[in-house]
């Protein structure tokens, strides 16, 4: 397998980005837009009478078979949005992963499966770990269910699509600037000048310094700007190019630790990091460029091409506990463990940072400082052509789309040595922020190396059958090959290839032009290197490979202002990998992960002024081998329960009044082997219910106030969790009330 080498992708970027353009509004859409009498005001349409915004699905959503969720632009201005998570929250089946050692920034789950890698930004993959703030989306797109036909590797649970703002024909002079309680303040600006009949420039800008409320220490700071221009606009022949930059110097949280199998009771402004260093720094820039050419009604062709440069340096302070779980000699409580004098014991003092068992004394335990640091760049080159056939052969209507897929990415980290042992340990109920510590790491453990390069081609074909049938079959081939070098200490290097098939099936039947029936299959799979990270433990593994079924329905109703969908899914990973339990060093494809489930949507108009977006997920999850081999179980991180609703009317007098809430049920966060030795205890995260709300008021045509409170009811919550052994894992506290005040300008 040749990798390819970074100049040669970066020469057919460059060749690739002198035929692009990035129109990530589709047409239509941005007539829609236009036709709007003030064209300042983006209106919430009909979700399922939109086109999904892949050159790979053809159809309209109605027709398209497959669950996907839109967040569209007006809901995100309604709730205050600042980032991509807290768009996800009108998603149903979606949880949040707290970040381990580097990572940092969007960490979630779909349908119970990881999507570390599943981010994409106007259809591209988005590599890298930042906090993707919403100040440039035009909306946020979810595709469920397994779909490597579309996006190549991972999609096992689904992919999140950010969509971008686009150059329009029309003039925007918008501003925003909000105050919130929790010490924020933060300013947005979106201005697009038309300097020709079918050309012109936008630019879109953020800055925001924020808080956390009942989380003293915690620090957002990010600033970002995304230029864009656009030639050709509603021609046969169009070219776009953006840049996106975005910056951050962050001050993270971990959270608090488990303990006895479920979060510790400790205060909700206990915070264990060190804040005088502790830091998740971002800087990225991301260049885009797309060309499209229609050149008759049978043919056309799309180019989109990227560069993308994500540098971070983080680093972070959390509580772990030690190993040693024995007393020599009295005793300090009842039911305390007494050492045996095997040569594993370590004896360990009352107040101690060891892990704690049952009935150890909360005033009794101390925590250590675990202090992993990492700091590095990701680089990646990417180019999609696509070309669209549209023709018939008999009765049968042809979509035909094929396409190839070059993709190298470059991940150089530094990891420095953890401080963990080098920390006084600190209270768990009185952690001390201020505490001294030997200063920021320094030294080097690993310098690990990681390049991987895909190059796929594919095909879809969307065939209409008269019209009330449709069927979609299409099949990929990736070619994924990566490279792994750590030269410091004990080197290592590895290599890894896998050519892999992805199919995808479904049959749509449509009763009429406002509802549709669908089954669909699909694939995905997960390379070893699927994170841009490759061990000893893995490198000789086949990718990990899924399959859904999925049966659902779509309809208009209310004279089309409303959407309502209905989804049952089974998705099956048979090769999951696991530890190995005859070789511990080593991992295994032996483990099973399996989630069935429904869910249903409503998302539009109920009357003319009533909006509403609401989703509900029931998730089954079982697991054979995460817990131990051939042991069943759960799965992390996975509600099984899941809702959301939002909900505003406009009233005719300026008035607006919005209210939501969103309801997460208890999630198991992993196995707790230590508590009490010989037994195994499952930990779990409790479930929660939040209710937000909001008013709007336009003073005049141009300037509008908007007051937003979040978590209406003050409810102690823990969003995002990690649990990696019964020693190292921790919850993250939810934000506590916070009221937001926005101005809006618009000119």
């Amino acid at each position: 397998m040749q990798n390819g080498s970074a100049g040669t992708t970066l020469a057919r970027g460059l060749t690739s980005i002198g035929l692009a353009s990035a129109a990530t509004v589709t047409h239509a859409f941005a007539q829609e837009l236009a036709s709007n009498d003030t064209g300042k005001h983006v209106e919430t349409v009909t979700v399922t009478a939109q086109k999904a915004r892949l050159d790979a699905l053809p159809e309209k959503i109605l027709n398209t078979p497959q669950t996907i969720n839109v967040v569209p632009q007006e809901v995100i201005k309604e709730q205050g949005v600042r980032n991509l998570q807290e768009a996800l929250k009108n998603v149903p089946g979606i949880t949040l992963n707290a970040g381990e050692g580097g990572t940092h920034g969007d960490l979630v789950n779909i349908r119970g499966f990881s999507a570390q890698d599943d981010f994409f930004l106007d259809g591209m993959r988005d590599t890298g770990f930042y906090t993707r703030d919403s100040f440039d989306y035009d909306s946020v797109e979810v595709y469920k269910g397994p779909a490597s036909t579309l996006f190549g590797r991972g999609s096992t649970g689904g992919v999140i699509n950010q969509v971008t703002k686009a150059p329009v024909l029309f003039p925007i002079e918008d501003a925003s600037l909000t105050g919130g309680t929790n010490n924020e303040i933060r300013g947005t600006a979106d201005y697009n000048y038309v300097f020709g009949d079918n050309a012109a420039f936008r630019i879109a800008a953020m800055g925001e310094l924020s808080g956390v409320t009942d989380r003293p220490f915690v620090r957002n700071r990010r600033y970002g700007v995304a230029p864009s221009i656009a030639f050709g606009i509603d021609t046969d022949t169009s070219f776009t190019l953006k840049v996106l930059h975005q910056q951050e110097d962050n001050t993270p949280d971990y959270g608090i630790p488990f303990l006895f199998g479920r979060p510790a009771p400790v205060a909700q402004e206990a915070y264990y990091g060190l804040p005088g260093d502790d830091r998740s720094k971002a800087n990225v820039n991301v260049v885009t460029a797309r060309f499209d050419h229609k050149f008759n009604d049978t043919f056309s062709i799309s180019d989109s091409a990227r560069y993308g440069s994500y540098w971070f340096d983080s680093r972070q302070t959390a509580a772990i506990y030690g190993n040693a779980n024995c007393y020599s000699g009295a005793a300090p409580y009842s039911g305390a463990p007494v050492c045996t004098g095997a040569a594993s014991d370590i004896p360990v003092t009352t107040f101690n940072p060891f892990y704690p068992v049952f009935g150890t004394p909360l005033d009794q335990i101390f925590v250590l400082r675990d202090r992993p640091s990492s700091e590095g760049v990701i680089t990646t080159m990417m180019d999609n052509l696509d070309l669209t056939s549209r023709f018939e052969t008999g009765p049968l209507s042809h979509t035909l789309i094929t396409g190839v897929e070059d993709d190298s990415e470059f991940a150089s980290l530094t990891r420095f040595v953890n401080q963990d042992t080098s920390i006084i340990p600190t209270p768990l109920l009185h952690p001390d922020p201020f505490e001294s510590f030997p200063g920021m790491q320094t030294t080097v453990r690993q310098l690990p190396v990681t390049k991987t390069h895909t190059f796929a081609a594919y095909v879809d074909d969307d065939i209409n059958i008269g019209e009330h049938w449709n069927i979609v079959a299409a099949l990929r081939f990736d070619h994924f090959g990566a490279r792994f070098d750590q030269p410091l200490g004990t080197p290592s290097s590895f290599t890894h290839l896998d050519n892999v098939f992805s199919p995808r099936i479904a049959i749509t039947y449509k009763p009429d032009e406002r509802s549709s029936v669908y089954f669909s299959y699909g694939t995905s799979f997960n390379p070893s290197a699927e994170d841009l990270a490759l061990s000893a433990s893995n490198q000789a593994l086949p990718p990990e490979k899924d399959h859904t079924y999925e049966v659902g329905g779509k309809i208009q109703v209310l004279d089309d202002m409303l959407s309502l969908t209905a989804a049952a899914f089974d998705t099956t990973m048979e090769n999951a990998r696991i530890t190995d339990p005859l070789f511990p060093s080593l991992q295994a494809l032996a483990g099973t992960e399996k989630v069935r489930g429904i869910e249903f949507g409503a998302q539009g108009r109920i009357t003319e002024h009533w909006e509403v977006i609401a989703g509900y997920t029931f998730l089954d999850p079982t697991a054979v081998g995460l817990v131990a081999a051939g042991v069943r179980g759960p799965i992390p991180n996975t509600s099984k329960h899941q809702g959301n609703i939002w909900t505003t009317y406009d009233f005719d007098n300026s008035l607006k009044f919005g209210a939501g809430l969103n309801f997460i049920g208890t999630r198991f966060a992993g196995t707790d082997t230590l508590v009490d030795p010989g037994h195994i205890i499952t930990a779990k995260a409790p479930g929660y219910v939040t209710f937000d709300a909001m008013a709007g008021y336009s003073l005049t045509d141009s300037l509008s106030l908007q007051l937003n409170v979040y978590n209406v009811f003050d409810q102690r919550y823990l969003s995002d969790s990690y649990f990696t052994r019964p020693n190292e894992n921790h919850t993250i506290p939810g934000a506590g009330r916070t009221a937001m005040l926005t101005a809006n300008v618009s000119l």
